[in-house]
């Protein structure tokens, strides 16, 4: 059974993980802001992309495919200035480019955001299945590009001190 994880901001309310990765905000399918020309190929501009800037939650915008089905999928995911992902792991490998912003990444159960790597814009880093992580953001706002092979399930583990 999965167990929720929650992504947040300091002081603000928890969301589970599974929620934010498969909820409402999967219904923002690429339809909504790629263009589509002719031959099949779509194009998504940065600009199309937007994020509730006001928003103090973890945000995230399916650009291909569907994290939850069989196949390649492709997300960004946005975390505000401050918010963060519980430490948890994947049952599928995940590769995540920084897109915008200084990304933090701790490799343990911590959740020590002292003790992350961080990975400013054009960085990368690959998750292997099972590795227990935790990352998000220790200043301004991050938006990361996360692929993957699903389905893919993700397991919240409690934190080690």
């Amino acid at each position: 059974m999965m167990q929720k994880i929650s992504m947040r901001k300091s002081n603000a309310p928890n969301i589970s993980l599974f929620t934010l990765l498969f909820g409402a905000i999967v219904s923002l399918t690429p339809t909504s802001f790629a263009a589509e020309l002719a031959g099949g190929f779509e194009i998504v501009q940065l600009a199309d992309m937007s994020w509730d800037e006001s928003s103090d939650r973890v945000q995230q915008k399916v650009l291909y495919g569907n994290p939850a089905e069989e196949g390649l999928y492709i997300i960004r995911v946005r975390f505000p200035a401050g918010g963060t992902s519980r430490p948890h792991f994947h049952s599928q490998d995940r590769f995540v480019t920084v897109i915008e912003g200084t990304w933090n990444a701790g490799i343990d159960a911590s959740h020590d955001m002292t003790t992350t790597t961080p990975i400013p814009a054009g960085g990368y880093m690959m998750h292997p299945a099972g590795a227990v992580h935790y990352d998000g953001s220790r200043g301004g706002p991050v938006v990361v590009e996360i692929r993957g092979f699903g389905p893919v399930s993700t397991t919240g583990v409690d934190i080690q001190p």
